[in-house]
């Protein structure tokens, strides 16, 4: 099962609603939230994880910080209900490869995705799949027409998730702490797959953006068990 985790990696983008002086962000959460019960979010984020493994071609992704910008490719493998591995290359010749299984990076090759991996709630969720809910945390959801939202009040952090259309069309998360958003994602679906398109994630600390199309998806993959071993 995918939960949440303490965070440790502040990260983001000035493109956001800014509100006062002082770095604080809208949050994406809906009015209205309640307390609700842990198998309504389950019914609703499940219906987003693959029955079968995947294959994601990422072209292009981009990166950008106050240091400068880079882009390329990737291949993200992802093995139901919870393990991924994701390989990128970039410009001069650059690569970098990552393990995630739920909320644990088992091994990360680069310094510059390291705190895209350990936020794995919002890293998940910019791949189309929400996380569940966490074991002990505090659950509150939102239901209408055409928006699903919940929240996850869990080890000092508040995580928001919206979806957006019946099928889902759009889905956001955010992560915040202290009343301060420290990563947020907005992801374009496919409502006939049920996958996600695009995504882009921002991290409103550091000044930094992940965004990228996913180009193809092979749902025949099969994977051999050295993928999950760093090499």
């Amino acid at each position: 099962m995918r939960k949440p985790t303490q965070l440790t990696v502040f990260a983001s983008c000035t493109c956001l609603l800014l509100v006062g002086c002082g770095g604080r962000y809208a949050s994406i959460a809906p009015e209205g939230l309640e307390p609700g019960e842990t198998e309504t979010v389950r019914a609703w984020v499940d219906e987003f994880i693959p029955s079968t493994s995947r294959i994601y071609t990422v072209r292009p992704w981009r990166y950008q910080n106050e240091q400068g910008a880079a882009a390329g490719r990737a291949v993200i493998r992802i093995a139901p209900p919870d393990s991924l591995r994701f390989d990128y290359r970039g410009p001069f010749g650059r690569s970098g490869r990552a393990a995630v299984v739920g909320d644990s990076v088992l091994w990360v090759s680069d310094d510059d995705f390291e705190g895209l991996v350990q936020m794995s709630p919002i890293f998940w969720t910019a791949l189309g799949m929400p996380p569940e809910p966490p074991s002990g945390g505090n659950i509150f959801v939102l239901e209408n027409s055409n928006v699903r939202a919940w929240r996850y009040v869990v080890a000092g952090d508040t995580l928001n998730f919206v979806l957006e259309g019946n099928p889902a069309i759009r889905i956001r998360g955010e992560i915040r702490r202290a009343g301060r958003t420290i990563g947020l994602v907005d992801v374009e679906m496919n409502p006939e797959t049920g996958w996600a398109v695009r995504s882009q994630v921002d991290f409103p600390q550091s000044v930094a953006r992940f965004e990228f199309t996913i180009e193809g998806v092979d749902t025949l993959a099969v994977f051999d068990p050295s993928v999950w071993q760093q090499n």
